[in-house]
């Protein structure tokens, strides 16, 4: 099973992220979001919503407000132990896709909280790296030179990726990152389900005042070795989920429909079943 969805899919991840946070709205408030268009009649909104998402069994129109399907899976749960999930991290020339680029992206497949794979990859940017960028990550122009740009490295991504979960501390920043670079590389978008380490830590973690990597790590007595490199980020990364799904675990959480109940992703989290 292919992880790209046809161009459109840009727009429907679009939805499915602004549902995710935001649990269900109105239609003109997900159509600004969606299309960028700022004045929109409820009309217009639905139709235009309609003919987007009317088709798509992962949306759902009730009571005049769109959210997010409830998954249908008549299979039984299965355990987070013993479920793969790829934890990715990027480094970026800036904050804003599709204007800002990758130049490097490292993706560590983990299962039962032990590393099964990992991959890493420099990229050509195709733009200058800016100096805050590069005082921060160690990684300039001369050290790009020679890197492959996103196509040539796109299949090697996708292929340690698979159908399991992605999995980013906020996740919505590398998930848009790489839907940019993949839409221009292979005309598609990402459908795993996400997993985000910075959301869990919020509803494992309430008394936590910060809770970025930094923090996290220290909180666990994590090291990250390489921190602002793409590898060392995506390791420290795994092992806080692992130490995240202990926390989860003791609380009951133990299987793949919990841990879904708990991102507040509204039961999105299974994996393709032939990974």
């Amino acid at each position: 099973m292919s992880p790209l969805a046809p161009r459109g899919g840009e727009l429907r991840e679009a939805a499915r992220t602004w549902l995710e946070v935001h649990g269900a709205g109105p239609p003109e408030a997900l159509a600004r979001e969606v299309f960028g268009m700022e004045r929109l009649e409820r009309v217009l909104a639905q139709r235009l919503l309609g003919t987007l998402l009317g088709g798509d069994p992962a949306f759902e129109l009730v009571d005049g407000r769109w959210r997010l399907a409830p998954a249908k899976r008549t299979a039984a749960p299965r355990p987070l132990r013993s479920l793969p999930f790829t934890v990715v991290d990027v480094e970026t020339t800036g904050g804003s896709p599709p204007a800002d680029r990758v130049i490097e992206v490292a993706a560590v497949r983990t299962r039962g909280g032990r590393v099964e794979e990992e991959w890493s990859s420099l990229v050509d940017p195709d733009r200058p790296v800016p100096a805050f960028v590069a005082r921060l990550t160690g990684i300039d122009e001369a050290r790009l030179t020679g890197a492959p740009r996103f196509a040539e490295i796109a299949d090697a991504f996708l292929e340690i990726l698979g159908g399991t979960p992605f999995v980013a501390h906020n996740a919505p920043f590398d998930w848009r990152f790489l839907n940019a670079e993949l839409l221009r590389a292979r005309g598609g978008c990402l459908t795993n389900a996400r997993v985000c380490t910075l959301r869990l830590a919020r509803r494992l973690m309430p008394e936590y005042r910060r809770r970025n990597l930094d923090a996290l790590a220290h909180a666990f007595g994590i090291p990250i070795e390489g921190r602002h490199r793409a590898l060392g980020d995506a390791r420290a990364t795994a092992r806080i989920l692992a130490r995240l799904l202990d926390l989860a675990a003791e609380r009951g959480v133990e299987d793949e429909r919990g841990l879904a109940k708990l991102c507040g992703i509204g039961g999105t989290l299974y994996p393709d079943p032939a990974v």
